[in-house]
């Protein structure tokens, strides 16, 4: 049967990595995030986060946070987690729903979860990004920046999912990383955090620069992912520290103390990130781990 002109332009538009239509979405918030709740687990050991959802929200609203983000493959597409009218500092919560298993996972949303008053709303991302430059199609980095990169603009935060940040490449024949197609210009002055949700840590020196790099501008990029991947010999590489990084203008700044916690959550890791202060500029960037 022959494709519709319709259906052909749909086609070309997902190879070059249009935004991802999706159902059931309210439209975009604009957020102001200042203390961050990241969480991360063991996917060895916990499929999803969907039995310790509600418990992990209550105790990051017990700490004032007012945006809690979760390391990706987070709650199993078929669950339903949407967070209590009860919390009453947490305004906004960011996960991504996933299907399969094991190796086999793949992606399916990312959400946001933003409160007006005591009503939830449902904000799903564009996709259309891309996990890494190779064999990328001429001109797919820049349409993301292009057409996907304003919609991931929340107020005063935006969202590069995983290994988007390799949309500032780094060149190995001078050491550096540059802004190639124009994703850091892309950014408003306005955006001061952003939020870099990664599957799997990434183990590469360049992955830090590229971070570094995001987060000039008196900006902070806060990544956090998941433990528990296994090479082709069974090794898993989660290394000894915290699963997730802070950079704040062009600094890494991760505060890897571990202060005893007055509640436990079993299976999980959770980090709060305060930016203090009425100007980023100006402020002292803590990190806590609970």
């Amino acid at each position: 049967m022959l494709q519709t002109s319709r259906s052909k332009q749909r086609d070309k538009a997902k190879s070059l990595g249009d935004p991802t239509p999706s159902t059931k979405t309210e439209p975009a918030p604009r957020l102001k995030v200042a203390k961050i709740g990241i969480v991360s687990r063991d996917y060895r050991r916990i499929r999803d986060f969907s039995q310790q959802f509600s418990d992990i929200l209550k105790r990051l609203d017990d700490e004032r946070c007012d945006t809690v983000l979760f390391s990706p493959w987070s709650i199993e597409a078929r669950k339903s987690c949407r967070p209590s009218a009860r919390l009453r500092r947490i305004k906004s919560v960011l996960y991504e729903t996933f299907t399969g298993n094991g190796k086999k996972r793949k992606g399916k949303q990312f959400l946001v979860f933003y409160r007006r008053g005591n009503k939830w709303h449902r904000h799903a991302l564009p996709g259309g990004g891309f996990p890494s430059l190779k064999s990328l199609k001429k001109g797919t980095v820049e349409r993301f920046v292009r057409c996907v990169m304003p919609d991931r603009i929340l107020g005063n935060c935006c969202v590069i999912v995983c290994g988007e940040s390799n949309g500032v490449p780094y060149h190995q024949i001078t050491g550096r990383v540059r802004d190639d197609f124009g994703l850091r210009r892309s950014l408003p002055t306005e955006v001061t955090v952003v939020l870099n949700p990664v599957h799997d840590r990434m183990t590469r020196h360049e992955m830090k620069k590229k971070r570094r790099f995001l987060s000039r501008n008196n900006r902070c990029v806060i990544s956090v992912w998941n433990k528990g991947k296994r090479d082709k010999n069974g090794k898993t590489h989660d290394g000894t520290k915290h699963p997730w990084t802070v950079f704040h203008n062009g600094r890494e700044v991760t505060e890897n103390k571990v202060e005893p916690p007055n509640q436990i959550i079993e299976e999980v890791e959770i980090g709060i990130v305060e930016i203090l202060g009425a100007q980023i500029s100006c402020a002292r960037l803590l990190t806590r781990v609970l």
